[in-house]
């Protein structure tokens, strides 16, 4: 609508009353999420990121795999561990690229690091002059964040020992800043590009104190990022973390500014070992924001990764979501697709300006460096993590297959073992349901009045404790009874059917919807909880169930 007044008027009338504020929503950043943009944002540098023919497919290889096979699968690139010399031989001679995380072991690094330089003078020399890149994990803050190596490493310097001029002159990149771990850990997206930012600025300034010159060092640098659940949100965090980067790098002089090596990494804490198969959905939409937020790396996660044994389904499943979004759907084609638009560019700026806030305030603390000696950066990635269950539990974050959709009759298909050092958001309701499946309880629906009175709410109630892996069924015997019908039909029943059944020996007896002004009067007559859409579901079930 061309008249923003009409449509204001429009909307006004919608609300019957209630504040226009209603309609603007939060992230857990505090970003405001407006209804409507209408003003166009100032550009923002960098955000862009760099012009290329699209994203390029990078598959974790685990230790043992095969990472020969990944790239004539169709991956463009591999991660894989400790140096592993034959993988990135196989990646560098393909004219692939090879991301190798680090050997704590000095001579064995610098072994490595000797053959990958034969490796590249090999096949500069040869015939077809194929030659891909190696990008090198150098990051002892993130090694130490992510619990691989202990704090008092960094006492010294936050720079591996290897890391001298032979290193930085040689062919590749080797200065990597991560966020996964933090992101792991339950941070929201600000105190992951603000603790990046952190991890970057410690960085460079060990060069400094090293007396390396910086003017040159942007080339050698790249970003490993996750990318989570909340698709625009993501996107947007990959955009601002561009902007931000950009700007402590030209505030130290470094040239070649822009961030043009960013590694995204689909969220592990996302993954589910219920329902499983969901999180090839999550993938998808993961690798979507990854290619539209501007990503040069991209890794898909297999749907079974919180399970012992990974599946060679499920590194197919990943690897072609991945290629069919390139190439079938384009996406990465178009640089910044996503840009222009009021919404993302709004969006972009507000998280950029959050997360420098943030960085400025880490920075008066000490830095990452010293967050990490005292012990203070897992205080604060606890409080975020609080507050992200919090979320979860009450299915204002709802996982797919797991608090919401449950499937009673799934079969796993393996061992589920979460995945180390992650804070998955569905673990404590999979806990939940393993507890309950291992010593069940029935839960019997007890309908008060006519079908079309409690049909909405017996199908709530059947999902609702479908969560806990807890086949609701009607009737009014077994350990919960949850009564359901409409909010009249509580009025003038629920009383006396609550306290017929406590007399009957009912354990717990559960009302379906919320209580209102009858709270206290049905707490009297026996009622130990309410379920509504908004509830605590995650505390509910546990006291109920227990």
């Amino acid at each position: 609508m061309a008249d923003l007044t009409a449509w204001r008027a429009l909307v006004d009338k919608e609300l019957a009353g209630a504040p226009f504020e209603k309609l603007v929503q939060s992230t857990p950043e505090g970003v405001a999420i407006q209804p409507l943009y209408v003003d166009r944002p100032a550009e923002l540098p960098f955000a862009r990121g760099a012009a290329g023919p699209g994203f390029s497919l990078c598959m974790r290889v685990e230790s043992g795999g095969d990472a020969g096979a990944e790239l004539d699968a169709g991956a463009d690139a591999v991660w894989v561990d400790a140096f592993d010399v034959a993988a990135v031989s196989a990646a560098t001679t393909r004219g692939k690229i090879a991301i190798s995380e680090p050997r704590y072991d000095r001579a064995a690094r610098e072994r490595a690091l000797a053959r990958l330089e034969e490796q590249r003078e090999t096949s500069e020399g040869s015939a077809t002059g194929s030659k891909g890149d190696v990008w090198i994990a150098v990051d002892f803050i993130g090694d130490v964040a992510r619990g691989l190596l202990p704090p008092s490493v960094l006492a010294s310097s936050p720079l591996p020992p290897l890391v001298t001029d032979a290193l930085l002159s040689g062919p590749w990149r080797c200065l990597r800043v991560t966020t996964l771990p933090f992101h792991d850990a339950g941070a929201d997206a600000a105190d992951e590009l603000a603790l990046g930012l952190s991890s970057l600025a410690a960085t460079l300034r060990a060069l400094d104190a090293a007396n390396i010159d910086l003017a040159p060092i942007g080339p050698l640098l790249w970003a490993q990022v996750a990318v989570g659940r909340d698709t625009f949100g993501e996107l947007c965090k990959l955009r601002a973390f561009r902007v931000v980067w950009h700007k402590l790098l030209a505030a130290a002089g470094v040239h070649h500014t822009g961030l043009d090596a960013m590694h995204a990494v689909c969220s592990s804490r996302t993954i589910t070992e219920r329902d499983p198969w969901v999180n090839m959905l999550r993938v998808t939409t993961q690798v979507f924001a990854a290619a539209l937020g501007g990503a040069q790396l991209v890794t898909p996660l297999p749907f079974d990764a919180a399970y012992a044994e990974k599946s060679a389904l499920g590194q197919r499943v990943a690897r072609n979501t991945a290629l069919v979004l390139r190439e079938e759907s384009g996406l990465g084609r178009v640089l910044d697709a996503a840009g222009g638009s009021y919404y993302i560019e709004a969006r972009t700026d507000a998280l950029a300006r959050v997360a420098w806030s943030r960085f400025q305030e880490i920075e008066k603390e000490g830095g990452i460096v010293a967050l990490l000696q005292s012990g203070k950066l897992a205080t604060r990635l606890a409080a975020a993590w609080k507050q992200r269950t919090a979320a979860v539990g009450k299915r204002k974050e709802p996982v797919l297959g797991v608090s919401e959709f449950a499937n009673l009759r799934e079969r796993l298909p393996g061992t589920p073992t979460g995945i180390p050092g992650v804070a998955r958001e569905a673990a404590a309701f999979e806990a939940l349901r393993t507890k309950t499946e291992a010593a069940p309880r029935s839960v019997a629906l007890v309908a008060l009045g006519p079908p079309a009175e409690h049909r909405a709410r017996v199908g709530f109630a059947e999902s609702f404790f479908a969560i806990a892996g807890v086949d609701a069924r009607p009737g009014e015997s077994g350990d919960v009874a949850v009564l359901c019908g409409s909010d009249e039909r509580y009025a003038s029943e629920a009383a006396d059917a609550a306290k017929r059944l406590r007399a009957a020996g009912t354990k717990r007896i559960v009302l379906a919807g919320r209580p209102g002004a009858l709270e206290a009067a049905l707490r009297a007559a026996g009622v130990d909880a309410f379920i509504f859409v908004g509830c605590d579901a995650l505390a509910t079930l546990t006291e109920v169930l227990s």
